[in-house]
């Protein structure tokens, strides 16, 4: 008996996979808002350098009533060229002469300046506290600000290897609960640190502890449904991290400063942690591990759940299963293979620099929406309403136009909408412009995990993905370093982001082929070949439609 009749036995209403989805679904939620977290939490507000005769209470200025704040300015900080006062600069000494009628910036050009060596004084409009005005990580010190962006992705990457191991080690459910707590620790510490070195320290832990979480929701959440269930789940998964960025910009409007907005974001994981104990462990992973009397206790509980009475399951038709798992997973192979053989090379090779390239783009647009506009809680909801949208875009043109296809015909006008928010100036265009082209990156994305699914041969899939999704992560690691160009110039990210776009395009068109209504292969002789004759079953078929109406 297979592993998905017995799963069938034990189904009959379906109510623990509505209740198996809502508990993992609505954690997933907040882990989408903790991807961007930081767009609020390390908002960079207008600021200038902080002056003594001005900021400080107990100095005084003799001067006309008549005179504002805005012409005071102007006596002690610089202007730049759109005649707002600089952000890194002040002048060495007071230059009352810029009172005077008539007087330019170019007529102050060539003073002597300094760095705001006494610190700066920040806009608290938008968001009133950041780690960036905490720790003063503007002018010299933005870096650090990248630096606590690319620690966390790093964590992300770290995380997926660590917990890949375990899970498949001690199980899925304890892994999953175990990081359902430690997010919630982290993150929490985060949001006390003293000092930016221990923020970056728990935040890095925070992206190990969160690649734990969808390490383990993805495998409790695949093991336990049949195959025609698993592209839906994949659906709600993915919307559910969509719904997180809506979700962290509406909270956002109403907590404005970062560690409360960090602790609203975290104490919800010691929540999950308790009420995601009744999931019950992988059969699965119990079966393949020869833990038989633990796979039909939680069988029976599934079984229970869903109101299925006279249930019959027996110790030994599990191993029967058990057997039929292990007879399957004789032949093994190692990462060499994706090398070894041309075609599964090539494929390996395409799939891994298109992940590279949409996670870079992405994440790279993601977390530079705040160069769009100064109301970041408008642009995150913004944001995560198109990303939701387009989800639902990419699924109605997969499986009406292909995967191929569709990748390739949302490049074209990615490339054109990347370039033109880079080089325009006017907000209100740049933000349609960035919105769009982020849309047809996420819709480039969706199908390029049904479509990694699809080229790759089932008995070498999850090693060449392990490979593949090395190089993804490591694309999201890039990301905030990519966007620290802009100090050099603002349009070189853009430029690096369509010139990805460009050749992810032409590797899809010339190297990939459409696998819509096409068999997956299971071998590597089947894809090599390129002659398998089977007949295109729901298991191997590439036609992936979802139907919303059967969950």
């Amino acid at each position: 008996m297979a592993f998905e009749d017995l799963l069938a036995e034990a189904e009959a209403k379906g109510r623990f996979r509505a209740l198996q989805i809502l508990t993992l679904a609505v954690p997933l939620v907040l882990i989408g808002g903790h991807f961007l977290l930081e767009n609020l939490t390390a908002f960079v507000p207008k600021h200038r350098c902080w002056v003594h005769e001005l900021d400080n209470t107990s100095a005084s200025i003799s001067v006309s009533e008549d005179l504002n704040l805005t012409s005071l300015l102007k006596v002690f900080i610089p202007l730049d060229s759109d005649g707002r006062p600089e952000s890194c600069r002040r002048f060495s000494a007071p230059q009352w002469q810029a009172l005077l009628p008539n007087v330019t910036a170019q007529n102050f050009s060539q003073l002597e300046m300094e760095p705001c060596a006494d610190g700066w004084v920040y806009d608290q409009s938008i968001i009133t506290s950041s780690i960036v005005t905490e720790w003063d990580l503007v002018c010299d010190s933005q870096t650090l600000k990248t630096l606590s962006q690319s620690i966390f992705f790093a964590g992300i990457l770290v995380g997926h290897v660590l917990w890949g191991c375990l899970s498949d080690r001690f199980g899925r459910k304890w892994i999953l609960l175990l990081n359902y707590f430690l997010l919630a620790v982290f993150s929490t510490g985060a949001a006390f640190a003293q000092s930016f070195s221990i923020y970056c320290s728990f935040h890095s832990l925070l992206g190990i502890s969160l690649a734990g979480i969808v390490t383990g929701s993805g495998s409790i959440g695949f093991e336990w449904s049949s195959s025609h269930y698993r592209d839906l789940i994949t659906v709600i998964f993915s919307m559910s991290a969509s719904l997180g960025h809506v979700l962290l910009g509406i909270v956002a409007y109403n907590i404005n400063q970062w560690r409360q907005l960090q602790l609203v974001m975290s104490v919800p994981f010691f929540v999950f942690s308790l009420t995601a104990w009744w999931l019950p462990e992988s059969a699965r992973w119990l079966i393949v591990h020869n833990k038989l009397d633990d796979a039909l206790k939680e069988f029976r509980k599934v079984a229970k759940i869903n109101g299925v009475k006279d249930y019959s399951l027996t110790i030994e038709a599990l191993r029967s299963t058990m057997e039929k798992e292990s007879d399957a997973a004789q032949t093994h192979y190692t990462v060499l293979d994706a090398v070894r053989f041309p075609i599964l090379r090539t494929r390996v090779l395409c799939l891994s620099i298109s992940g590279f390239s949409f996670l870079l783009i992405f994440y790279g647009m993601a977390l530079d929406i705040q160069n769009l506009g100064q109301n970041i809680q408008r642009l995150q909801i913004v944001f995560g309403v198109s990303t939701l949208v387009s989800k639902l875009v990419a699924l109605f043109f997969m499986n009406c136009f292909g995967r191929q296809r569709v990748i390739v015909a949302s490049l074209f006008p990615a490339v054109l909408l990347i370039f033109g928010y880079g080089f325009l100036s006017q907000e209100i265009l740049r933000t349609v412009l960035a919105m769009l082209g982020i849309s047809c990156i996420v819709i480039c994305m969706c199908n390029y995990y049904v479509y990694s699914f699809e080229l790759l041969p089932t008995i070498v899939r999850n090693t060449c993905r392990g490979l593949i999704f090395t190089v993804e992560r490591i694309g999201t690691l890039l990301a905030p370093l990519i966007n620290l160009l802009m100090i050099y110039s603002p349009v070189l990210p853009k430029v690096i982001f369509a010139t990805l776009a460009i050749t992810t395009c032409l590797l899809t068109f010339f190297f990939l082929p459409e696998t819509k209504n096409q068999p997956v292969p299971d071998t590597i002789q089947e894809m090599e070949c390129g002659h398998s004759r089977k007949e295109a079953s729901p298991r191997n078929q590439g036609d992936t439609k979802v139907k919303i109406s059967q969950f």
